[in-house]
């Protein structure tokens, strides 16, 4: 190969090489994904206790001080249920206005006692809010279980009152030789109460657990507020107020609870309580990926770039094949990548939703109990483009393999059928055979979608069809060509090729130089095969008009899919008198070009108007023309895909223009812009199910499915640490206003307290080099190299470099026996974790804890404590 060859070879290499370290990056290192606690700067006051207290500890003497910053950062977040985050306390809320307004506290005992009294009436007035939110939402949904409960209670009796009729009839047709004809009706109303009392028990838990978070949340709320304001008002708010509201007595929902594990034991289960409490039981909050599933994952992924990257290099060296037809191939393997692209990137849609608290196993109505996590998803797919990468390889390499061309593309297509189709349950790691009927039953109801009530997920899955209308072109000319064009009578795999440059080519053959046939040029039959998503999209939006009698949206909707079907059939009426005079233009092209501008035009404001819900004349001035409530982190992804939906729906009219306009070959541009309508489509559903979510959220629906799990005391106890945190509890999907609100804000404070102390320090530096000036050896531990770098930068320009060093090392593994003071200036969450480890000091050492004391423990005893609020300092004495 030449020098140019080598080039493109040696590129590509190294392309691939970036791609697979950038694949494996969220699968081999995930906590990659740092989080980070909000910093508070050390102000003149606190570090002048800082000395103060270094000089009651140490006596004078010269001791050795290791400074402790930010910890390891080690930050976890409480989600909360999404479809109720407006209805719980605003924990986050309320401990940042105690923050900030402590931050304000005059020096001054008079004037601090005042700002702290009118810190408390504006405190209280808040807190007063949240519990008569609280308060009212929870009366609501007890409401609505107890008359949840009474419905179930009364169709379970019914069943048992049919069931105990029908038992005795049929014993007596037994006896008589007769069959029971009731049996499968009486098995399929079990399985629906069963069902019932299962999601209604999810519910209840859902419902527990939000009493229980907000009674955890006033107390650590409270607590935080006694703590920094030095007096115990809030306790007595919370036992004159939050202790005797009616969210905080009611015990109905444990008797509910009760009363529904009750009935399924005895009356479904047969006294199982095994079998009852497993079909009751709730999944946990989050779901963990199996190691093995994530292994085979990145190994599949990994397998499927290195097999591309070997297709593109065989493709590139290899001879023309002057007697296998042109583009054939390429029909025959495309649409199978397409398919498989696209589950691929649904599988990524999963892990985006999950991040960004989108329920989408409540949207699509799945078992909350069992169903694909993304990254099962993702495996399936990778598998799939990995078998399809070696069938094209083994389609490239065939004459050296001596096995007929065309025959891994029907192998391919076949094992995908039987992995498909196949009744094979277990094991259910492998198979997921509920996950694959799921699939096609809801396929099938798409197919006959006029006859079948339609949900959420049957017309999103009909959208998904809409933009994998090549594949199904793809696939009918995958049976047409099998059927039709390829000679089987030799016990081989021929195609029936010819060598005619003039006239149509006949049905069964094959055009070797241009790779033209019936199957890909018969007008009328890849016109139908065109039509079939947006006809199923069409059916789907007339069964929703007759089921709801809306005109809008469902049949405006209904109207935007049939400008499919005046593309489509101008389209094949261009080409019919395109056949019958191929030297001229018909008109039907310049209306087929209109006709595809006007559904263009139609699509694009439907998805932005409709399907994603923008803009809103409510939407917030720092979000113009997106709308009120917002999940996704930052306006700028919303405003890039309505820009590049824009784009990639312009591309099918550019496809269309290009190709007849300037006769470039039609399979190359179908090849180029297919997979840019698949990566459309990934985009859209981020938003589309955003939308819906929204919309949930809005009703409160919660129901069918909730990803939560019932609170035990490990729970509360860790769920108490997490709201010690600066970012411990977080309300999954709050609208863009308040964070670009509470973004300004923090930043104007963070300001205002730099320029009003005059500090110009980080937080690994300031202390340490504060202790250095007063001459202790100083060491500061720092994971962020960033801060250990500036810091290290700092003593060299003051001149401390021998008096203070830094280090960039984990606290929990740092060996604390040489250090006779410590002082840490740390996270209040983080104290009680510091605990054992200060421990490992030796005896009568000294320790300094800055904004924050430590717990309640035996290793330290509490000397002395020099300041108030937040910057008070606890001096202790190693026991």
């Amino acid at each position: 190969m030449g020098t140019n060859t080598g080039m493109v070879i040696a590129g590509v290499a190294g392309a691939t090489a970036l791609v697979i370290t950038a694949a494996a990056v969220p699968f081999v290192a995930p906590a990659l994904r740092r989080v980070c606690i909000p910093y508070v700067p050390a102000t003149t006051e606190q570090l002048s206790n800082v000395s103060r207290a270094l000089s009651l500890a140490t006596k004078n003497s010269k001791g050795t001080l290791i400074d402790l910053g930010s910890g390891d950062g080690r930050v976890l977040a409480s989600h909360l249920t999404p479809e109720w985050r407006k209805q719980y306390i605003d924990y986050e809320r309320l401990k940042n206005l105690l923050y900030d307004d402590m931050m304000e506290v005059p020096a001054d005992d008079d004037r601090r006692e005042e700002h702290i009294s009118r810190l408390d009436e504006k405190f209280f007035n808040e807190c007063d809010q949240e519990l008569t939110k609280i308060n009212l939402f929870f009366s609501q949904k007890i409401a609505e279980g107890q008359g949840k409960h009474h419905e179930l209670q009364t169709e379970l009796q019914v069943f048992k009152d049919v069931l105990g009729s029908r038992s005795e009839a049929s014993g007596i047709r037994r006896r008589f030789g007769g069959k029971d004809r009731f049996h499968k009706e009486t098995t399929r109303n079990e399985q629906q109460l069963k069902l019932a009392f299962s999601e209604f028990y999810l519910s209840l838990v859902l419902v527990q657990n939000y009493q229980q978070l907000n009674a955890t949340g006033f107390r650590k709320i409270l607590k935080k507020h006694d703590k920094l304001t030095g007096n115990e008002r809030g306790l007595d708010w919370r036992i004159n107020k939050v202790e005797k509201s009616s969210f905080f007595l009611n015990r109905e929902i444990e008797t509910l609870i009760t009363n529904v594990e009750t009935s399924v034991i005895n009356d479904l289960e047969g006294g199982n309580r095994q079998a009852g409490m497993k079909r009751l039981k709730v999944p946990p909050l989050s779901e963990k990926q199996k190691p093995l599933t994530t292994f085979s994952l990145g190994l599949f992924i990994g397998a499927s770039i290195v097999l591309l990257l070997a297709i593109l290099l065989t493709w590139m060296a290899s001879p023309a094949r002057p007697q296998e037809p042109k583009w054939v191939a390429v029909r025959l393997f495309r649409g199978p990548l397409l398919l498989f692209l696209s589950i691929f990137l649904c599988g990524v849609n999963m892990a985006g939703w999950a991040a960004a608290g989108v329920n989408h196993v409540l949207i699509f109505e799945v078992d909350p109990r069992n169903h694909l996590s993304y990254q099962t998803l993702m495996q399936i797919a990778s598998f799939m483009i990995m078998l399809w990468s070696f069938a094209v390889l083994a389609y490239l390499y065939a004459h050296m393999l001596h096995i007929p061309p065309f025959a891994p593309p029907l192998v391919l297509m076949i094992i995908c059928l039987v992995l498909l189709l196949n009744p094979i349950a277990k094991p259910d790691s492998v198979f997921h055979r509920n996950s694959r009927f799921w699939l096609l039953k809801h396929c099938y109801k798409c197919f006959t979608s006029p006859f079948h009530f339609v949900t959420f997920t049957d017309f999103w899955l009909g959208d998904q069809m809409n933009s994998l209308t090549t594949a199904f072109l793809d696939f009918q000319y995958f049976v047409c060509f099998y059927a039709t064009e390829v000679d089987y009578s030799n016990g081989w795999i021929e195609v029936k090729g010819i060598n005619s440059t003039t006239g149509s080519v006949p049905w069964g053959s094959v055009e070797l130089s241009n790779g033209k046939d019936q199957c890909a040029s018969a007008a009328g039959l890849r016109s139908l095969m065109s039509i079939i998503p947006a006809m199923i999209r069409f059916l789907q939006c007339l069964r929703r008009y007759r089921d709801t009698k809306r005109v809008h949206p469902h049949l405006v909707n209904a109207g935007k899919y049939s400008t499919t079907f005046f593309v489509v059939a101008c389209g094949a009426l261009n080409k019919y008198y395109e056949a019958s005079d191929p030297n001229s233009t018909s008109i039907f092209f310049y209306i087929w070009i209109l006709s595809y501008i006007m559904s263009f035009t139609y699509t694009f404001l439907w998805d932005i108007f409709m399907d994603w819900g923008l803009i809103d004349p409510r939407a917030p001035k720092e979000a113009r023309f997106l709308r009120e409530e917002m999940i996704y982190g930052s306006k700028w992804y919303y405003y890039l895909a309505i820009a590049q939906d824009f784009v990639l729906r312009l591309a099918w009219v550019l496809n269309v223009s290009l190709g007849e306009a300037w006769t470039l070959d039609s399979d190359f541009l179908t090849t180029v812009t297919a997979p840019f309508e698949v990566f459309r489509r990934f985009i859209w559903n981020y938003f589309r199910l955003e939308n819906e979510h929204v919309n949930n959220c809005g009703q409160f629906r919660a129901v069918r499915d909730i990803s939560v799990k019932p609170i035990r005391k490990g729970d509360l106890e860790s769920l108490l640490s997490k709201m010690d945190q600066m970012d411990g509890v977080t309300h999954r999907g709050h609208d863009l206003m308040e964070r670009v609100k509470k973004q300004k804000k923090s930043a104007k404070a963070s300001r205002q307290l730099l320029r009003k102390n005059r500090f110009n320090r980080m937080i690994a530096a300031a202390p340490v080099l504060q202790c250095a000036k007063e001459g202790y050896r100083s060491t500061g531990v720092e994971l962020n190299s960033i801060l250990v770098a500036y810091s290290k930068y700092r003593s060299i320009k003051e001149g401390l470099g021998k008096e203070a060093r830094f280090m960039r090392k984990n606290i929990f593994k740092t060996d604390l026996n040489p250090y006779e003071t410590a002082v840490i200036f740390g996270a209040e969450s983080l104290m009680g974790d510091l605990v054992p480890k200060l421990s490992e000091m030796r005896s009568n050492t000294n320790l300094l804890a800055c904004r924050f004391p430590l717990p309640e423990n035996d290793a330290w005893k509490l000397e002395h404590q020099i300041g108030e609020g937040i910057d008070a300092v606890w001096v202790y004495k190693r026991n």
